[in-house]
């Protein structure tokens, strides 16, 4: 294989796949498995973009623990608690596990 060709095989972009077992959409960036939401949707492609994007952006790397959002605790109770009131719900009414996450 010449200089140029391992260059232009090293410069590729990680392709949009299906994982079979499970039917989602995955990427691989630098070794990591990344899965983008159900194969072959709108919404997975958008993260597929996005990710690509951003590890584009950042010279073809993933970001270290600094560049990645930090939260507090509190910020991550919060968000728990804004999913945990849509998802426990049965006939539009909360459920008793509500109250067990509060």
């Amino acid at each position: 294989m010449s200089s140029s060709e391992h260059s232009e095989r090293k410069l590729r972009t990680p392709s949009y796949r299906r994982h079979k077992p499970t039917g989602r959409a995955v990427v691989t960036l630098n070794g990591r498995d990344f899965y983008l939401g159900k194969w072959d949707t709108k919404a997975s492609r958008q993260e597929y973009d996005r990710l690509i994007g951003d590890w584009l952006a950042r010279g073809r790397r993933l970001p270290d623990a600094e560049e990645q959002q930090q939260f507090t605790v509190a910020e991550l109770c919060a968000a728990y608690w804004r999913y945990a009131k849509g998802y426990y719900r049965k006939d539009g009414q909360p459920t008793r596990t509500i109250d067990q996450v509060r």
